[in-house]
């Protein structure tokens, strides 16, 4: 008997959105609130360094009316996408305690699954896309973000304007160089920083407000729309450097199985959203009222005597803020390469108490020499920020797209409901991503660049993992293999010792076994076929993970689930079936784990695929990490056996 997925039911997964969360002490709750202050909230903490800059660039005029206009575009944008869209709406779509766009496009396709019904090839790509579109924000982050903090120097004495990009690109090396320690080592010192910062923001923002209480009146959305009738074509442009206020706005989400929905909510509302909101209201009142402001108007906002601490403290902020935007996007590799949306490459758990801490080389490496690119060719954040904006608007619209499948197939909202809130939201985030079309040419062509290299990557290897599956689907059935190969004239030879074969397909031969067979002529005593499988969720409970079936002659499969932030590890799967293989016990001593090493052969997928993508899937599968790394066996207990892969 094949096992099926159990996947939390419709019920189950609306219940669990929509609850409370159970009571916890407070101090506990602080500790929570403090550390999403650290990881979550660093991208859109440090965006009033660059966004109203940028708007006030963009339009070239500090008019008050054009000023206070979009200031209330800033605002209210704000209020809309990040605290209605995200904090009151997306934050309940957690696939079992985990965000981000991956974990919500499992958390799409899981919703088909249980209905039976097969999962629209358009939703799966989008997932691809928007994913591959974060890598494309995550380049650009610590770019622009390390750049704006580093040209406040600028500020204190033109004599550092030589030296703000080898500063910054110091600093970057630094950062890139201490992944490989792990973000655990830090990360309760990040907290504390961040906060800090969100109080100097609103401190100097109030202190500017104060001087000059007339710039709330932008509180008004009349003032933005205002500024849209009258300067519609202006109102358009000035859209595309509103989105830099929403940059890390998918952070919250994404960092949703680190901190919990309570924390991050009540960081966001007694913290950040006030500041935040504040500071940009203090930076208006400057432009409004000191002249040259506008060319660094949240340095020239804080008093003249405080200059050198701002330009110090915002450097710490970006710095943090770049370190939560790359390690996210490690956690979404390691969930990527679960869900068969990468190839396995290299992850390193860099906490042994703290979920979710991983480093990958590879994407440290490709992430350090894309930002180093970004430095040394656009040389400012204000050109970078020409850049910034259509990965983050892209990504935006597609979790309000997975979101109408969310609600509709796991929520069972009816059509009425999907439609007046998707609708909306959908508009908005059309209109983010056409206001910055225009910067594609002045810079916003890398991320989407990147971004499309990457969705060609991923959706390459899930086909050709697909096929891959298919072609192993259709091999011959294990207890035939195994009743044949036993009872035939010239049996194979059974020799001492344990033989462990890993594979995907329940009920399927693994092809490894066929060759060790065929070739050698040999049968270990005992003989565990061993077949891993990724569910749509982020974790199995331990009662249901493994199901072993008795195939008689001392041979066994062993079916076990994993979801997608899991590892599996094969030594202590098996130490934990002890007693279950009759009198078999693990002796690591006595067990050989045979691996197939697949070597797809390209043009044999008839038509499936095309022959350029073909040989992309061969490249993709000869450079990904090997099985024993993954499967965490050493290389003395692994013999590889070379098996052609037909796609």
């Amino acid at each position: 008997m094949t096992p099926t997925s159990t996947p939390t039911s419709n019920d189950a997964r609306e219940h669990h959105a929509s609850d409370p969360a159970p009571a916890m002490p407070k101090k506990a709750r602080t500790g929570l609130m403090l550390g999403a202050l650290g990881v979550v909230f660093g991208d859109i903490g440090t965006s009033p360094i660059y966004a109203l800059r940028q708007a006030v660039s963009d339009t070239g005029t500090v008019d008050a009316s054009i000023v206070m206009g979009m200031l209330s575009m800033i605002v209210w944008a704000v209020v809309i996408v990040v605290m209605g869209k995200y904090v009151c709406y997306v934050l309940r779509a957690d696939n079992e305690g985990e965000g981000g766009i991956v974990a919500l496009t499992a958390l799409a396709r899981s919703g088909y699954e249980q209905q039976g019904r097969r999962v629209p090839h358009l939703l799966l790509m989008a997932g691809l896309f928007g994913a591959a579109m974060f890598y494309g924000d995550s380049m650009i982050t610590p770019a622009v973000s390390v750049l704006s903090a580093v040209e406040g120097l600028g500020q204190v004495s033109a004599k550092f304007e030589p030296f703000i990009v080898p500063i910054a690109m110091a600093i970057l090396v630094a950062l890139f160089l201490f992944q490989s320690r792990g973000t655990a080592v830090v990360g309760k010192s990040f907290g504390p920083v961040m906060l800090l910062w969100f109080v100097y923001l609103a401190a100097v923002g109030i202190y500017r407000i104060v001087e000059h209480p007339d710039v709330l009146r932008a509180f008004s959305p009349v003032y933005a729309w205002s500024l849209v009738l009258a300067h519609t074509a202006l109102a358009f442009t000035i859209l595309g450097a509103v989105i830099l206020a929403l940059t890390g706005a998918e952070a919250l989400y994404a960092d949703i199985g680190h901190f919990g929905r309570p924390a991050i909510r009540l960081a966001w509302l007694v913290v950040v959203f006030p500041a935040i909101i504040v500071g940009y209201f203090g930076q208006a009142a400057t432009i409004l009222h000191q002249p040259g402001a506008a060319r660094q108007p949240f340095f020239f906002a804080a008093p003249s005597w405080a200059l050198i601490p701002t330009v110090l403290i915002a450097l710490l902020a970006t710095v943090i803020a770049s370190q939560a935007v790359i390690s996210g996007a490690f956690s979404m590799t390691s969930q990527a390469i679960e869900l068969g949306f990468l190839p396995r490459l290299r992850v390193i758990e860099t906490s042994a108490s703290q979920r979710g801490q991983v480093y990958v080389p590879a994407v440290n490496a490709v992430l350090f020499a894309a930002v180093m690119f970004l430095v040394l060719v656009f040389r400012s954040s204000d050109r970078l920020t020409s850049a910034y904006g259509i990965a983050v608007g892209l990504t935006m619209l597609i979790t309000t797209v997975q979101m109408v499948s969310v609600t509709r197939n796991i929520w069972r909202w009816p059509w009425a409901a999907v439609a007046a809130l998707s609708v909306p939201l959908i508009a908005i985030d059309v209109l983010l991503v056409a206001a910055n079309m225009r910067k594609i040419p002045q810079g916003g062509w890398f991320p989407v660049a990147i971004g499309g290299v990457l969705f060609v990557l991923m959706a390459t290897w899930r086909r050709g993992l697909e096929l891959a599956r298919l072609h192993a689907s259709h091999a011959p059935p294990l207890a035939d293999f195994l009743r044949d190969v036993l009872k035939s004239a010239e049996p194979p030879a059974r020799v001492r010792g344990t033989a462990v074969y890993p594979g995907s397909t329940p009920g399927a031969t693994p092809s490894a076994l066929t060759s060790n067979v065929r070739h050698n002529r040999v049968l270990h005593q005992t003989t565990v076929i061993f077949a891993n499988r990724s569910e749509s969720a982020p974790r199995i409970d331990e009662h249901t993970r493994v199901e072993v079936r008795d195939l008689g002659a001392g041979c066994y499969e062993v079916i076990s689930r994993h979801g997608f932030v899991e590892r599996p590890n094969l030594p202590r799967l098996l130490a934990s079936l002890d007693g279950q293989l009759g009198q078999w016990r693990f002796d690591p001593k006595h067990t050989t784990f045979f691996l197939p090493r697949d070597e797809a052969t390209p043009g044999c997928s008839h038509g499936h695929m095309s022959r350029w993508r073909e040989r992309l899937f061969g490249a993709m599968s000869v450079h990904a990490a090997s099985s024993a790394e993954y499967y965490g066996l050493r290389s003395e207990d692994v013999v590889e056996l070379g098996v052609q892969v037909v796609l």
